[in-house]
């Protein structure tokens, strides 16, 4: 089972909390909190807050057992940027970006969990290639088109001989006579 945690519009860049998110990710909670505690980044106490967030949702919401928890996934987006000006000399301005980001924690309790995530994309995977008879799909595209150019042909072949029938009368065939026979 999985037990989840989100913050928006923490007022710090994505690629300075990627930072501390990667120092945690797929460790056990009390590992990550140890290191959490440990981390000199202004992203930790965010994260590491987060973090008891995410465990409280997991022992309290859906019941799971608090020593067997451990990050299953944790990312930290970007969220949108603030845009400002900085005055500069001779009436010219600098842009500012004031950059935020979202973060996510996922916690689960079954270490097998991730295999078995993996095992459904690689099934869906195989159905979708038997699906498609192995081809790629430029292969499948060009297939396409051999079927619409086929199809084409014959509806133009059936038209000409459905105006060929109603427009001319049939004639019968007039027997050949040999020059120099009487």
């Amino acid at each position: 089972m999985k037990a989840t945690a989100i913050q928006r519009y923490i007022h710090i860049s994505s690629q300075k909390a990627k930072l501390v998110v990667d120092l945690i990710r797929n460790k056990s909670v009390t590992d990550s909190l140890i290191i959490l505690e440990n981390t000199n980044k202004k992203a930790a106490p965010i994260v590491k807050k987060l973090l008891i967030q995410a465990i409280a949702n997991a022992t309290n919401n859906h019941a799971m057992d608090g020593s067997k928890l451990y990050i299953y996934k944790i990312v930290a987006n970007q969220a949108p940027t603030l845009k400002r000006t900085n005055p500069r000399a001779r009436g010219s301005a600098d842009l500012l970006k004031k950059r935020y980001s979202h973060i996510e924690i996922t916690l689960s309790d079954d270490s097998e969990e991730m295999k078995k995530d993996l095992k459904k994309i690689k099934d869906l995977k195989t159905k979708r290639a038997q699906a498609n008879k192995g081809y790629s799909a430029k292969q499948r595209k060009e297939n396409l088109a051999k079927v619409s150019k086929d199809s084409k042909l014959k509806k133009t072949v059936v038209k000409k001989a459905a105006v060929s029938k109603t427009s001319k009368p049939k004639t019968t065939a007039k027997p050949k006579i040999e020059k120099g026979s009487k």
